[in-house]
Parts: C-alpha cells; structure tokens; sequence
C-alpha cells in the first residue's frame, strides 16, 4: 500500500526527529510508518539505525532484512557487520544474510 507521502507523513516526522536528535519520537514515527505502509523500507533502515542506537541488535537485524526483502539492491550496501565508531569495535548482526 505505497500512499503518496505528504509532509506531516509518519516517515517525514521521523526523519525530522532524528535531525533534532529525538531518537524516542523518531522511532515510535518510524515505527507509525510501517504500520501505515508495511512496504515503507525507507522507514524500516531509519528504525534499524535507531535500534541500533538503542543497543538492540536483535530488532536492528529484523529490521534490516525486512528492508532487504522489500528492496535487494540493499544487499549491495549490507554485509551483516556493523562497526561502532564511538567503542570501536564491529559485531555481526545476526540473521542479515547476502542471498
């Protein structure tokens, strides 16, 4: 159910909150946005990231590969490690997989 996306859309407020730095309203805007559109793979990145954030790898991964599934050319961009710039160190995210 792709809708035309109007400025107060869900996505658009989670985008906006993120650049405020309002990473709780930016998910639960995300998270509005998937339920409004379950093909919206935009919003499932922006709550992946979030997840992440937040430390919840399990949720980031989910998110990720729902968002690999509505569009595969994700794949290219993807490989299952992310690296945390402010610990320094890479951990995999479980069930993100190259097909």
């Amino acid at each position: 159910m792709n809708m035309e996306r109007n400025e107060n859309s869900h996505l658009d407020l989670a985008k906006e909150a993120v650049k405020r730095g309002d990473l709780i309203t930016a998910t639960v805007e995300a998270t509005a946005a998937i339920n409004e559109d379950e093909k919206c793979e935009e919003a499932y990145i922006i709550r992946a990231q979030l997840s992440m954030s937040f430390g919840d790898r399990e949720g980031a991964a989910k998110d990720f590969q729902k968002a690999a599934e509505l569009n595969p050319s994700l794949l290219e961009h993807l490989s299952g490690e992310f690296k945390n710039k402010e610990e320094n160190h890479v951990f995999k995210i479980p069930g993100l997989k190259k097909k």
